[in-house]
């Protein structure tokens, strides 16, 4: 499994010098081709298809780049012109060459394409662009075109123009299962490599094949298949009441988040007043308390996040604690039956901030107290989808040196010792890692499974898909691939 990066907020892929590549190509097996061409990088600095095994090229074309295959068979080339295109294993062209850029992205064995080209597009005088400063007049302003589309079946699915600033579309289809694709507020069929629409208006996709609708400030949760709502006249809220014994307890700005959320993070059920929290909305928190310490109680009193802890009976209360230049939450626990606790079991559940940084479990959690150096400051925490019990780590000394290391939470442990400026992770599954020693020093492969080095080379930037980069002797960085499980480089 390559990097995914997986929490209930959503998918993000991060960038620094090294790349960690999002892989969101789920598949159906039977279409799955083994691929045995890889680019390689000739003296000339040209691309040419070779067999990964014996590096013999399969065929005579040449490219200035060219991408590895998708496991359905195809790769972005391009010409000397700059011009893109699609070929297939054969080298036959399937999409054109042109100017305008070309991705691609496999979801249930279908290939997805995006071609996208940044243009001046002349605008009527009513919105021509005035500057008062007497500099002149901009009649033009920067648009995008865009298509997006399915190689396999030419099937178009959106073709638009759009302001550069106003709008994007983008290749994350997700699979719902073998049979439906969700993207772009639409629930599909798949039906001959083509896809059908089954439910428009959906923002935003469940677990267990539910999704939400919205229909102005309402909102409905369905089941895959069903035509009747699970929950319908939902609305959403910022206050949430519960009861303890004779006192109401009301939270006030629960959930506030800096920018509103297309879904809110509470919903309630206003006929029966039934609250359905964040990120599932699965079960509904429960009306009154029925086990608490008065410390407990004070605590609730002054909670700001309340979430439900997917695959368990929990919620999960948290109160913002700004301690020694730490932002932070305390947490405490409540079941459906409205019984509140400390402490729960460990549940395969992540809270991530809006920017996908690890906020729960928190660092205590992970990395207790007692292996922690007094004089250690803690930075932020990155988990990505396959990396079971580790994390990756970032530590300032008292020296205000920071580093980064990959820690083992069931072991109590590091995995990787705390002292690179940068980990990247490349495959969590076989537990490849491309580690950076110092801020601007070079990158190395890692397998974490055999504590090993691997290849003798260091790169500028390593990618997942094995794309590097190095500097050469006269300063120009040169591109191409290498196997990141071997560190065979597929160049001359």
């Amino acid at each position: 499994m390559k990097t995914i990066v997986c929490s209930v907020f959503f998918m993000f892929t991060s960038f620094a010098c090294t790349q960690e590549k999002r892989d969101n190509s789920q598949l159906a097996s039977s279409k799955i081709k083994t691929i045995n061409s890889v680019p390689f990088l000739t003296q000339q600095n040209e691309f040419i298809y070779v067999d990964k095994t014996n590096l013999k090229p399969v065929n005579n074309q040449k490219y200035q780049s060219a991408s590895l295959f998708t496991v359905t068979g195809f790769a972005v080339v391009m010409n000397e012109k700059n011009e893109y295109a699609v070929i297939d294993e054969s080298g036959k062209i399937v999409l054109g060459f042109s100017a305008e850029e070309i991705n691609l992205n496999v979801v249930n064995g279908l290939t997805f394409y995006k071609k996208d080209i940044e243009y001046e597009k002349k605008m009527p005088v009513w919105k021509w662009d005035w500057n008062i400063m007497g500099s002149g007049i901009k009649k033009e302003q920067t648009y995008h075109k865009i298509e997006i589309g399915i190689l396999e079946s030419k099937q178009s699915l959106l073709h638009e123009d759009i302001p550069y600033l106003e709008d994007n579309y983008y290749l994350n289809f997700i699979a719902v299962d073998e049979n439906h694709i969700f993207w772009n507020g639409t629930l599909y069929g798949i039906k001959k490599n083509g896809l059908s629409k089954i439910e428009n208006n959906i923002v935003e996709l469940l677990e267990n094949k539910r999704f939400i609708k919205a229909s102005n400030a309402n909102f409905s949760i369905y089941g895959l298949d069903q035509k009747k709502a699970i929950q319908s006249n939902l609305t959403g809220s910022e206050t949430l009441s519960i009861q303890f014994g004779k006192e109401t307890i009301v939270l006030k700005d629960v959930n506030k988040e800096r920018y509103e959320p297309e879904v809110p993070k509470l919903l309630i059920d206003n006929k029966t007043n039934d609250i359905y929290p964040f990120p599932q909305y699965e079960k509904v928190f429960p009306k009154e308390i029925t086990k608490a310490t008065a410390s407990q109680i004070d605590f609730i009193k002054k909670a700001s996040l309340v979430y439900s802890i997917t695959n368990s009976p929990y919620f999960l209360l948290g109160v913002f604690n700004y301690d020694h230049e730490i932002w932070a939450y305390d947490w405490l626990y409540i079941d459906i039956k409205g019984n509140v606790t400390d402490s729960i079991g460990s549940y395969d559940f992540k809270v991530l901030d809006q920017v996908g940084n690890l906020v729960w479990p928190d660092r205590k959690m992970i990395l207790p107290n007692q292996y922690v150096d007094k004089n250690w400051k803690f930075g932020k925490i990155n988990y990505y989808t396959g990396m079971n019990d580790t994390y990756l780590i970032r530590i300032e000394n008292e020296k205000q040196l920071r580093t980064m290391g990959l820690w083992n939470s069931f072991q109590k442990a590091w995995e990787i010792n705390p002292e690179y400026y940068n980990i990247s992770v490349l495959d969590t599954e076989k537990q490849m890692y491309a580690l950076q020693k110092d801020q601007d020093g070079s990158y190395i492969l890692f397998d974490n499974k055999s504590k090993k080095s691997i290849g003798s080379k260091a790169y500028q930037s390593i990618n997942s898909d094995g794309f590097v980069s190095i500097k050469s002797g006269s300063g120009q960085t040169i591109y191409y691939y290498i196997d990141i499980y071997s560190g065979k480089e597929y160049k001359e």
